[in-house]
């Protein structure tokens, strides 16, 4: 009988090494991070000269200018110089300005009368030109000569200059991720764990 029990005590220990020992591999999942490198694009300024034309007017000189008067007639005269390195019209306009004063029954009244012509003047480089205008006064008996003004007006050249501008560029650029795979794993478990779960 003391055989019997020691036998059934070995046998219930085989049976808990059995069952409890890791002794069967099995595979599982899992889900595991990485690093790897993404490739991405970005807008990365950069400073370019740039070439661009400009309508800009020619350049000149008044050489000299006056008002001859003349009992009732005013003339004025304008002499302009092109110093510009193009040929081109030299619009000028002059003006004689009369102050005058009107005498009615009550009333007198003050206002001033405008005259003025405009003369071109075609000027090759380095050439001068004059314009002339005489101005007759419309009320010899109730204006009299007040001012003159003159108003030149170039043609104009197109002209290339050059100006720094920021411009953009694709780049391409790398950086580092973390993502997610999933992996397959092994592990050892029980007999029993086996038996109940992974067969």
């Amino acid at each position: 009988m003391r055989v019997g029990i020691i036998a059934g005590i070995v046998v219930a220990v085989l049976a808990i090494v059995v069952c409890l020992v890791p002794l069967k591999e099995v595979a599982y999942a899992v889900t595991a991070d990485y690093q790897d490198t993404e490739t991405y694009y970005e807008n990365e300024p950069y400073e370019d000269v740039e070439t661009y034309t400009e309508t800009v007017p020619l350049d000149y000189e008044v050489v000299d200018s006056g008002i001859n008067i003349e009992g009732q007639t005013a003339t004025v005269s304008v002499i302009v110089r092109n110093v510009d390195d193009l040929a081109g019209a030299f619009t000028v306009e002059l003006t004689v300005i009369y102050g005058c004063t009107f005498i009615t029954p009550g009333r007198i009244q003050a206002t001033s009368v405008f005259a003025s012509d405009e003369e071109e003047l075609y000027l090759k480089p380095n050439k001068t030109g004059t314009a002339t205008y005489s101005a007759d006064n419309p009320y010899s008996g109730n204006c009299g000569f007040d001012s003159w003004s003159y108003d030149v007006t170039p043609d104009t050249k197109e002209v290339e200059r050059e100006r720094t501008v920021t411009k953009y560029r694709e780049v391409e650029k790398q950086r580092m991720v973390i993502r997610q795979r999933q992996e397959t794993r092994h592990k050892k478990v029980t007999l029993l764990d086996y038996l109940l779960h992974h067969h």
